[in-house]
């Protein structure tokens, strides 16, 4: 059984799969200034924030101590206790030694804990004490090597310690292995102290050493011990490496603030040198070196240094990384100095210009420009309150649609999100926008431009028509066209003639942001194409292309099933993550070195991942349903005829003008050649997720948008793999896969086609589909115009020709 503490909300693995297990620490009046005034003045809510503060930024645990002189420990710590245990989503660590603290607050607390500490300081009376208060409660303990001589410097000490710890706890009191946290304590290489200049090796080789002769235990380490005595700046970096260090050897969870943290991907080469020179004692001069090399250095969360760099270049770094940590503090010093709405034109708006320079320069990845863009949105947000009106005139204006029948709204969320952060004034009107209604509010708001957004093949088609509406009503505005069915080539050949103003492409957000620069500078002119290539046309079934003589595959029934009972967890199991985490999220290599990009999968993207699936899974937002079913038809040319008992459906597809002129159609027998089985279905994950997407959005939490939007889409594409893999299961042409891997490897027979997307554009097929499917059974409906509801649904036609595939026409 695996070792987990848990918190009245949620379970926390002790051992992650991607170590370590932060640890926070802010909670300490011992460590924590802002902690230690707000205990002295009993201020309970400032305590609760600055647990949740460190929530926020990524503590999965928290290490919650109230000894200080002066105080009643008990009396404070089951004050804490009760407030944190309602409040906080995090298990609780109790930071004492006191078992007469521990068993008047164990008792109340609704989840299991860790108890943070024990050691043979006293020869063992309080372990004895405490170890069995741990066993009453299922709580794991963190044991530190401490004994009657003091503290263990050398790995031969720590590891003859933690074996005496061990068979006390263990064989004496019965706790698990698993739930024994080891801190082997480790001591600075700051001090200049020559008999700490070994103090990391000899942790390290600790850790190894009792990870190998103690199977099952876990470490923690105050990691932040490493680099007493030196300057903040260079002990985040130092701190961080270290981590890095611990984590290679074998550590699982640390005790740190998670905001001081940095990804090791993040720290140059040169930098980790030099403080793997000092951790390892390879120069005799290496602290000297490290010293000198950060003695300039700065970090936006020091205090003793913020003095030395201005506010407005703390506020740029603080837009650039992304960091809304102390935001509200640095805004109102530099409202001393500036105007409010200067803060924003000379000081915000040029930082996050730069975030968009950043990212078209492939230094910078999406979701990371979303997080500035959050920092942006935060700070207009406290600086309003300071202005009598956040001026709009001089801003440049643009109306935001998604066209006619299109409920796909993340594109243009996504521009609306990088625009309004670049200091545009931005007027999003939502989805399903008919043509009229665009034209009265570009009247209406007297906008500059308009930005046009679509998802499906028919949006592209309707912003064509959409122009030829806008020339008859002479709108005067330039045009932006965005969506993942169009291309360069039709914007130009097919759009640009039906509007008298440029009319120009934007292949994403930050295409959108050149536009608007350029209309500003006057240099905004209509996409054109000058690839003048000649491609062949063949028109007409590609008869010689496909085999005909294939059998139908027999098919367990023929109508309509409906099935309500889908494991979601059984999703991540078909979830394509490469197309989630660099197309969907952004997490692309780009100008990164392999081992960096690698870096950031492991510390970034994939515990966000786990995050996200552990929040899907347990607060209910995977609702997977399925309307499918299989029925006999016939093929004529480009048509397909569906025989249900309900009367005969007719699906009309597209034919490919070029070689070599492909039909879904084709994929089915004439009924001449003896008639065929076709197969359909209909999938959703339901409402519930798309519903918490739009809560993020409305709360400005741009960056876990797009991150769960994304994962909600590859997720409704992994219910289709699944159903589709099942129903060739059924068809007798494929063997079922244990997971996503070995559902590739093993290749597979047939395709399905996505009505809406290139193979068969036309929505219109949803209204025969929904008259054989029925999926109103499993809660999917239609719009007007043929688009389905909920938004993270998706169907298919399902071919079982051994040589069907995908095809654009």
């Amino acid at each position: 059984m695996k070792a987990s503490v848990a918190s009245l909300y949620q379970a926390v693995e002790l051992h992650q799969e991607i170590p370590p297990l932060l640890l926070g620490e802010r909670c300490n009046p011992n460590g924590s200034k802002a902690f230690r005034e707000a205990l002295l003045a009993e201020d309970w809510d400032a305590c609760l924030k600055l647990a949740l503060d460190q929530e926020a930024r990524g503590a999965q645990v928290l290490d919650l101590c109230v000894a200080y002189a002066g105080r009643d420990e008990v009396a404070d710590m089951v004050q804490l206790t009760t407030l944190f245990a309602g409040s906080c989503k995090a298990p609780l660590m109790f930071d004492s030694t006191s078992p007469d603290t521990l068993e008047q607050v164990l008792p109340l607390y609704p989840g299991r804990a860790i108890i943070n500490s024990i050691n043979l300081e006293d020869g063992g009376a309080n372990l004895d004490r405490i170890c069995r208060l741990a066993k009453k409660y299922g709580a794991a303990v963190v044991a530190l090597t401490i004994n009657l001589e003091g503290m263990a410097l050398t790995c031969e000490k720590k590891v003859a310690v933690a074996k005496q710890i061990y068979d006390l706890a263990v064989n004496k009191h019965g706790l698990r292995p698993q739930d024994l946290l080891f801190d082997l304590l480790t001591f600075t290489v700051g001090s200049g102290d020559e008999s700490m200049r070994s103090a990391a090796i000899e942790t390290l080789a600790a850790i190894r050493r009792v990870k190998e002769e103690l199977p099952g235990v876990g470490f923690t380490l105050g990691v932040s011990n490493i680099s007493f005595g030196l300057r903040p700046a260079a002990r985040k970096v130092l701190n961080s490496v270290f981590l890095h260090e611990a984590v290679e050897a074998g550590l699982n969870t640390a005790i740190v603030d998670a905001a001081k943290v940095l990804p090791y991907a993040a720290i140059s080469e040169e930098d980790r040198k030099i403080c793997l020179d000092l951790l390892y004692n390879r120069d005799p001069e290496a602290l000297m070196i490290f010293i000198d090399h950060f003695e300039q250095a700065v970090d936006n969360d020091d205090a003793d240094d913020s003095d030395s760099l201005r506010m407005e270049e703390l506020l740029h770094q603080k837009l650039l990384k992304g960091d809304k940590d102390g935001l509200e503090d640095l805004l109102s010093g530099l409202r001393g100095r500036w105007q409010p709405l200067d803060i924003i034109n000379n000081l915000l708006v040029p930082a996050m210009r730069e975030v968009g320079d950043l990212f078209g320069r492939g230094e910078l990845l999406l979701p990371f420009v979303l997080q500035s863009a959050e920092v942006m949105k935060q700070s207009v947000a406290l600086l309003e309150p300071y202005m009598e009106k956040l001026a709009d005139e001089g801003r440049t204006s643009i109306l935001l649609a998604t066209v006619a029948g299109d409920v796909h709204d993340i594109g243009k969320n996504l521009v609306d999100i990088i625009l309004t952060n670049n200091g545009y004034k931005v007027h999003n009107i939502g989805i399903k926008v008919p043509a009229e209604e665009i034209i009265a509010k570009a009247r209406e708001l007297q906008v500059d431009v308009i930005g046009l957004s679509g998802l499906l093949v028919k949006s592209a088609l309707l912003m064509k028509e959409n122009l030829a509406q806008f020339q008859g009503v002479a709108l005067q505005q330039p045009i932006l066209l965005g969506g993942a069915a169009l291309t360069r080539k039709f914007v130009a050949q097919d759009c640009v003639p039906n509007y008298q103003q440029p009319v120009v492409y934007c292949a994403d957000a930050f295409a959108g942001l050149k536009a608007m620069r350029d209309f500003e500078a006057g240099k905004l002119v209509a996409t054109d194409w000058s690839d003048n290539a000649v491609v062949s046309n063949r028109p007409g079934p590609p008869t010689d292309v496909l085999d005909r003589s294939f059998i139908p595959p027999a098919v367990p029934f023929t109508g309509r099933r409906t099935v309500t009972d889908v494991d979601p967890e059984i999703l991540f199991k078909y979830l394509n993550e490469a197309a989630l985490f660099r197309g969907r999220w952004g997490y692309r290599r780009g100008k990164m070195a392999k081992e960096e990009y690698e870096k950031l999968n492991e510390q970034t993207v994939l515990p966000l991942f786990h995050r996200l699936k552990e929040q899907a899974l347990n607060e209910g937002w995977l609702q997977p349903k399925v309307a499918y079913g299989y029925f006999d038809c016939s093929s004529a040319g480009n048509d397909l005829l569906i025989h249900s008992g309900e009367g005969d459906k007719l699906f009309s597809f597209p034919r490919q003008e070029h070689a070599p002129g492909l039909c879904i159609a084709d994929y089915f027998r004439t009924r001449e050649e003896g008639g065929d089985v076709a197969g359909f279905f209909v999938v959703t994950i339901g409402a519930a997720l798309a519903e918490k997407t739009r809560e993020l959005y409305e709360t400005d939490s741009y960056h876990d948008y797009l991150m769960l939007h994304g994962l909600g889409v590859e997720l409704t594409d992994a219910l289709a793999e699944y159903w589709h893999e099942q129903m060739r299961v059924e068809m007798g042409i494929q063997q079922g896969a244990s997971d996503m891997a070995a559902y590739v490897a093993q290749g597979y027979q047939g395709s399905r086609f996505g009505f809406g997307y290139p193979s068969c554009p036309d929505l219109g097929a949803h209204l025969p589909l929904f008259e054989l499917l029925r999926p109103e059974e499993i809660g999917v409906s239609l719009t007007e115009s043929f688009e389905m509801v909920p938004e993270m649904t998706t169907s298919a036609i399902v071919a079982h020709h051994p040589q069907a595939k995908y095809f654009a026409v």
